[in-house]
């Protein structure tokens, strides 16, 4: 018998919020990632997410927007 991934266990919109939460970690490093670059990454998920999952689209857009304002973003949940 073979082993399943872990990574079959999960939905797209899982896998998405995964990656968008592995991005906003980043600012918090104590050498913080360019919030513009993460801006771009999290534009990029958001586009996938709109086709599978428009809700949690609309979690990560306003995410996208504290970040431009130098607001404190929270982890994104699993919807």
């Amino acid at each position: 018998m073979m082993k399943q991934s872990i990574a079959a266990n999960i939905t797209p919109a899982q896998a998405i919020t995964n990656e968008a939460n592995r991005l906003i970690a980043t600012l918090k490093l104590a050498t913080p990632a360019d919030s513009e670059m993460v801006e771009v990454a999290l534009e990029s998920l958001k586009a996938v997410a709109e086709v599978i999952a428009p809700s949690l689209a609309k979690t990560l857009g306003i995410r996208i927007i504290a970040i431009r304002n130098n607001i404190h973003v929270n982890q994104v949940q699993v919807a």
